[in-house]
């Protein structure tokens, strides 16, 4: 004969105290009954009843951890430090290298001029003039010192006249320019400056020339990623070369604009005669700039209309 037990619990209650979950049994309220016999079950087995009954575990709140505004700042950042991963491949950036414009004046001298650190080197050689004696050129060379901006720059040149007979004759010349306007896409400059102011050497005596000038610089297309045109206008009026016949003074104007990043044209009275050039600067990342002028096209001076080809560099050898 099998017996089933069973077994009931009467009171079981649930409490919750301090947020935690606590289940009570009362051990007094359980009574065992055999289902077929109605008698209680003797107290030692009980007892090894109790003993099946596993008690339920307490059941913990996850504690959540918040960050507050408490924190010690350098500790966060060191944090911070320790969690950044060095790249692989690092880059290094790199700025966009200097780009250097043609020339625009063929016909007239500028109102700009070189500052402190500015030198340049150029040698020219002229054709087909009246006065031709073969092949031949000439050298030039100068630099500059101040500041056109803040005060005055001076610019200084020396011209050898005959390549061939090298160091035998040679002029000397000077500028004073000063930036008088500079607002947005504009800028003015002005200009006194005295040509063979002295010489030697066994050519012919050089005139000398005193002279003024005003300078004009404009950008056509500003926002013009590419090319934003600048356009450049001189007049002035000087003595010496720029001057016809027996004339005291004469006056000399020119416009030259830059139609490509790396090609300027332009044209120009010198005083004397009708010039047109047109400059090319081979690589745009090098101060080299190539000329080529038609001078005296009317054919007013002794020298009659001269084809003149120059190789010019200019650079600041100041530390940048």
């Amino acid at each position: 004969m099998s017996i089933n037990s069973a077994f009931a619990a009467d009171d079981i209650t649930t409490e919750n105290q301090n947020n935690n979950s606590e289940l009570s049994i009362d051990k007094t309220a359980k009574a065992t009954y055999a289902t077929d016999s109605k008698q209680v079950l003797p107290s030692t087995e009980l007892e090894k009843l109790e003993k099946t009954v596993a008690p339920v575990p307490e059941q913990k709140q996850p504690q959540l951890t918040a960050q507050t505004g408490d924190g010690n700042p350098a500790d966060l950042n060191k944090i911070r430090q320790e969690l950044l991963i060095e790249p692989l491949i690092k880059i290094k950036p790199v700025s966009p290298k200097q780009t250097y414009p043609p020339g625009l004046s063929f016909a007239a001298p500028s109102g700009f001029g070189a500052n402190m650190g500015d030198a340049f080197l150029g040698t020219s050689a002229a054709f087909f003039g009246a006065r031709d004696t073969g092949l031949d050129g000439s050298i030039s060379a100068g630099f500059g010192l101040g500041d056109s901006q803040k005060l005055i720059g001076l610019e200084f040149g020396f011209n050898n006249g005959s390549i061939k007979n090298f160091g035998a004759n040679g002029t000397f010349d000077i500028k004073a320019h000063r930036i008088v306007y500079a607002k947005g896409t504009n800028q003015i400059g002005v200009a006194a400056g005295w040509k063979t102011f002295a010489q030697y050497g066994n050519e012919g005596i050089r005139p000398s020339s005193l002279y003024g000038v005003v300078t004009t610089y404009s950008l056509l297309k500003p926002n013009d990623p590419v090319n934003k045109m600048p356009i450049s206008f001189s007049a002035g009026a000087g003595g010496g070369d720029f001057r016809q016949g027996n004339a005291s003074t004469g006056v000399f104007a020119g416009v030259g604009v830059q139609v490509h990043p790396q090609v300027g044209v332009g044209l120009g009275w010198s005083g004397v005669g009708l010039n047109i050039g047109a400059s090319i600067v081979p690589i745009p990342t090098l101060p080299l700039t190539i000329t080529a002028t038609g001078s005296d096209l009317t054919d007013n001076s002794a020298g009659g209309t001269v084809l003149s080809l120059s190789v010019g560099y200019g650079f600041n050898f100041l530390p940048k």
